[in-house]
């Protein structure tokens, strides 16, 4: 084992997991953002609702950022220890 692997792959679970955790509560807040007799909304509905309630806000934006850098660090550095 490789120990820069396995901080690689290290490192991009704690930035996936932390990229959904954001995602959860841009969802719950999306949701507690409708009125009760509306149809609830579901998945990206929530994330462009909360995005057009609060134009100004950065957490979608850290949202895709940790996502996508914890996804691309956790496939780099599984191929590194499979290698």
């Amino acid at each position: 084992m490789n120990s820069a692997a396995d901080w690689i792959v290290v490192s991009g679970f704690l930035l996936a997991v932390m990229g959904v955790a954001l995602r959860i509560v841009v969802m719950m807040r999306s949701s507690d953002a409708n009125p009760l007799t509306a149809t609830p909304l579901v998945g990206r509905d929530l994330v462009r609702s909360y995005r057009s309630a609060r134009p100004g806000s950065k957490l979608p934006l850290a949202m895709s950022i940790l996502i996508a850098l914890g996804s691309v660090l956790l496939i780099a550095g599984l191929l590194l220890e499979f290698r």
